[in-house]
């Protein structure tokens, strides 16, 4: 049994602008899709033909009404309050009776050892922000309360595609430039935006049980910082300046940060941090082998291809 009647979270931002197209212009599956847009946010005019309906998230009832008789939920909610609005779906979700919610993660692997103490904390010291990790924690307890609703998360580490093109600093193409983490020996792996969206289209797909309650690595490449400072050489022909950087400074900024209330920033370093400091919540190297079970119908770039990418882009 595959999910066909879907709602739709969030309609704008990079993972919303790659990801809906693929999946509203999908069609074996063909999907029914329904936008949610915030109540202040407007429509989606890229989609016109789609159903759309404006929610307030902090609306209960009418939340449980929008998301009635979908197969399932998948929140591409931007960063800033994909959290709140996660759980927010959740509840809904279990309200009306929802097989299915795709939460919206999509970063490196927030209950690895080395970054869960870094992004969970309690209520009061993260103020109105709910933790990464504590969310992801509460979407995992949903195996063990047998409820109506089960989840599927997947976890991609890195955007490859647009850390390379400078979009979230340490990578800046145009000025020849890129912050060496450590050495920059340590390996992680990474998605572009185009394979996280074949990637979610695929197991869309699979068995709906073999993706229940289930958090699915997936992974398009893989490098370390000093790989792929040399496939920007080789591709551009110019020498690039290594800029050296320690995670010990880094976790340094993020005390000074987290002390200032900037809960937001400290969380980013939280995730900076782990992504390219060898400790694995980054590295997702079984998430190479992941195929969809044969549904994912886009092939892996190599680091040279999201490289020269990356430099016609930035």
């Amino acid at each position: 049994m595959t999910f066909t009647k879907l709602v739709i979270a969030g309609s704008t931002g990079l993972l919303a602008d790659e990801i809906l197209p693929v999946i509203i212009n999908s069609t074996k599956p063909k999907f029914d899709v329904t936008l949610l847009t915030h109540s202040n946010g407007g429509r989606n005019t890229a989609f016109p033909d789609v159903k759309t309906v404006s929610v307030d998230y902090n609306d209960h009832k009418s939340l449980v009404r929008a998301v009635a008789g979908a197969d399932a939920i998948i929140s591409l909610v931007s960063v800033k309050f994909n959290k709140i609005v996660d759980l927010q779906l959740l509840r809904a979700a279990q309200d009306a009776g929802v097989r299915r919610i795709f939460p919206s993660e999509y970063t490196i692997d927030v209950l690895h050892p080395a970054a869960e103490p870094l992004l969970k904390s309690d209520n009061e010291e993260w103020r109105d922000i709910p933790s990464p990790a504590n969310v992801a924690r509460e979407f995992l307890a949903l195996a063990e309360e047998e409820g109506p609703t089960s989840f599927t998360t997947l976890v991609p580490s890195t955007f490859i595609d647009h850390w390379l093109r400078g979009s979230f600093g340490m990578f800046e193409p145009k000025a020849k430039k890129i912050a060496v983490r450590d050495g920059g020996n340590h390996y992680f792996t990474g998605c572009s935006l185009p394979f996280i969206a074949a990637s979610l289209l695929a197991v869309l797909q699979m068995d709906e049980e073999s993706t229940k309650n289930k958090r699915i690595h997936i992974s398009e490449v893989r490098a370390s910082l000093n790989e792929i400072t040399d496939a920007f050489e080789e591709v551009t022909g110019d020498k690039f300046e290594r800029i050296p950087v320690s995670s010990e400074s880094m976790f340094e900024q993020r005390k000074k940060i987290f002390a200032a209330g900037d809960i937001a920033t400290a969380l980013y370093f939280g995730v900076y941090i782990t992504a390219f400091n060898g400790c694995g919540a980054g590295d997702l190297k079984d998430g190479l082998l992941f195929d969809g079970d044969g549904y994912l119908r886009l092939e892996r770039r190599t680091l040279k291809d999201i490289v020269s990418e990356a430099v016609q882009k930035a």
